[in-house]
């Protein structure tokens, strides 16, 4: 039996939810994110994607039905300050909090559980 490497297994498991929201819905992500992972897909990965497709692959999420698209705002960064302030996380992370809470997301799908874990009324979901 082949053991599968840590990388590959989280890889697996990222694709799943990934198929399960674009065939079943209910997917919801930060235009933050879909920012970090244009990065991630074009110049972090051993096999960078090619701009054009990466541009191709963001536009799908953002046309699709499956996908709800939050943004912040003036207001979001404010409130991501007071949770910087109260809970001691890093801004970024803050900013994605506190653009779940303007749109009544509980609940985050992450490796990165410390700094959501630290924030009242945020459920955190770590897959891997």
């Amino acid at each position: 039996m082949r053991m599968i490497p840590p990388k590959e297994k989280k890889h697996e498991i990222s694709r799943d939810i990934l198929r399960r929201i674009w065939k079943e819905g209910g997917g919801v992500v930060c235009l933050q994110n879909l920012m970090e992972f244009f990065v991630v897909i074009t110049k972090k990965v051993e096999n960078p994607v090619d701009i054009a497709d990466a541009k191709t692959i963001v536009e799908d999420l953002l046309k699709s039905n499956n996908w709800r698209i939050i943004d912040r705002d003036m207001d979001t960064f404010l409130n991501a300050i007071d949770l910087v302030s109260e809970h001691e996380i890093h801004l970024w992370d803050a900013v994605i909090a506190a653009c779940m809470k303007e749109n009544d997301i509980t609940e985050i799908v992450t490796e990165d559980k410390e700094d959501f874990k630290k924030i009242p009324d945020i459920k955190v979901t770590m897959p891997f």
